[in-house]
């Protein structure tokens, strides 16, 4: 086994994403008594002198333009519970531990990633772009993997013989102990692991409990040191509390995509696809606020859920300043592999349902519709306005089933592309109908007599004619006014 441990130190900061612009030094505080001290300051702030752990009048003296969160356990709990989500899109065994520190079982894909240092990269890169520093390590044994990342120790450890040497050099703070068992052992000047390695077993045992050897054991690998791997919700739920209220749409843009990212690895991760999602805008005042997309098919490609929220983007609008934003993704289904072209995929076909789901986004559902076929053989009244789900089904007409009568089966030809909305009287020249230029019925016609029990009694011959420009139109004589018109071009 190979474990890869991810430490974020900086969780409570990103937990607070910035929304200022142009953007401020970020400092989390927390109370410490009557004080608040600086628990995080983000690179900013660092570069302006301000260190975790000084007092936050001691920052606000460095800098007086700071932007200043209050530290939220339940807010950086739920934030490592979305990062262990998103992990298990390299691994189904992610481990949360404590408050900052995820554990990924990583042995069995490294082959599918191309190796330990490509899924490092691959990883660390995603954690960037959701916003998070991270310290990684590898061993394994989880214990050591999670000591090497917390001291910020890179160097992978592959092999089970370079534990007792990777963790040597480790302060001895690394050890869970009690400060009378950490007093006692630094009376002794044992600062490091390497020098409590050294000691005698039995005597440290006896001295300072049974315990202290029983860490080193596991980190070892001497003593098993079974986890319980993250079980993923059935939903994926995920909320952003701003210390700042925005009232743009393009900060919202911003937030969705942090959101929609994670949604993208929990996706991934599991095999599921959305077609649809709702966000949730929480003011002031106000009641909240709904938004909802759909996606036209289930997916979970972050481009794709990005290209159909951006299209929505011009028709959004916020009641008020918003202090929160949510996501709902409650109905997640089973997303199969795709086949994919083996040459350029611009070759193969359109993605038809996100390109309708971004059409409706920019235009309105209203804007988009489908169509069905209706069991009438009068073309005009054969299709009807439906819904997404009654598309391509076949409705009733209200008819005969025999309604309409060919003079020949064989001689029924294709129907035309582009059925105008109502047929168009043509005029007669020379005995020949006339659309801009003289045409000529070829084949044979298609009667089409029905509607007598609805009062649209029709008897129609359709012929298909061609011009001198040599396009093609259907049109039909009207069997009782004996007038030609046209209701259809090719």
């Amino acid at each position: 086994m190979l474990w890869l441990a991810l430490y974020l130190p900086t969780l409570p900061l990103d937990v607070c994403p910035a929304t200022e612009t142009p953007p401020r030094p970020r400092l989390v505080v927390e109370s410490a008594g009557r004080l608040e001290r600086v628990v995080v300051a983000d690179a900013l702030a660092q570069s302006l002198g301000i260190r975790a752990g000084i007092r936050l009048s001691a920052a606000l003296a460095l800098a007086n333009e700071l932007s200043v969160h209050r530290r939220r356990p339940q807010a950086e709990a739920e934030a490592l519970q979305a990062l262990a989500c998103w992990a298990q899109q390299f691994t189904p065994t992610v481990v949360v531990v404590g408050p900052a520190m995820l554990l990924l079982e990583i042995g069995g894909c490294l082959r599918y990633f191309g190796g330990l240092a490509a899924l490092r990269e691959r990883v660390e890169a995603g954690l960037a772009s959701l916003g998070y520093a991270a310290q990684s390590a590898c061993a394994p044994t989880p214990l050591a993997a999670c000591w090497r990342a917390g001291q910020g120790e890179a160097a992978a450890i592959v092999e089970p013989a370079g534990l007792r040497a990777g963790i040597a050099a480790l302060p001895l703070a690394v050890l869970p102990l009690e400060a009378r068992q950490q007093d006692g052992l630094a009376q002794l000047g044992v600062t490091t692991l390497a020098e409590l390695m050294a000691l005698p077993g039995a005597g440290v045992a006896r001295r300072f409990g049974p315990d202290v050897g029983l860490w080193l054991d596991r980190a070892l690998g001497i003593v098993a040191d079974p986890r319980v791997a993250f079980v993923p919700p059935a939903r994926f739920v995920r909320c952003i509390d701003l210390d700042y209220p925005f009232e743009h749409v393009d900060v919202f843009l911003r937030l969705a995509e942090r959101l929609l990212t994670e949604l993208a690895g929990f996706l991934g991760g599991r095999g599921l696809g959305v077609q649809s999602l709702c966000f949730r805008f929480v003011y002031d005042d106000l009641p909240a606020t709904e938004l909802d997309v759909g996606f036209g098919r289930p997916l979970r490609r972050l481009g794709d859920m990005l290209a159909v929220l951006r299209e929505r983007a011009e028709r959004i609008t916020l009641a008020a300043p918003v202090f929160a934003v949510e996501v709902r993704a409650d109905r997640l289904q089973p997303l199969d592999g795709q086949a994919l072209p083996l040459l350029d995929r611009q070759l193969g076909h359109g993605d038809l349902p996100l390109l309708l789901a971004r059409l409706r986004a920019r235009l309105g559902d209203e804007a988009v519709c489908s169509i069905a076929t209706v069991a009438d053989h009068r073309p005009e009244r054969a299709w009807r306005i439906v819904a997404d789900a009654e598309a391509g089904t076949l409705l009733p007409g209200g008819g005969p089933p025999s309604g309409g009568q060919a003079i020949d089966d064989r001689s029924i030809g294709a129907r035309p592309g582009w059925l105008l909305p109502e047929p168009l009287a043509l005029a007669v020249r020379d005995q020949r109908p006339w659309h801009d230029e003289p045409l000529r019925a070829i084949g044979r016609p298609e009667r089409i007599e029905s509607g007598w029990w609805d009062d649209g009694s029709t008897v129609r011959d359709y012929w298909q004619a061609v011009g001198p420009s040599g396009r093609r139109y259907w049109i039909f004589q009207d069997r009782h006014e004996l007038g030609w018109w046209l209701h259809g071009i090719f």
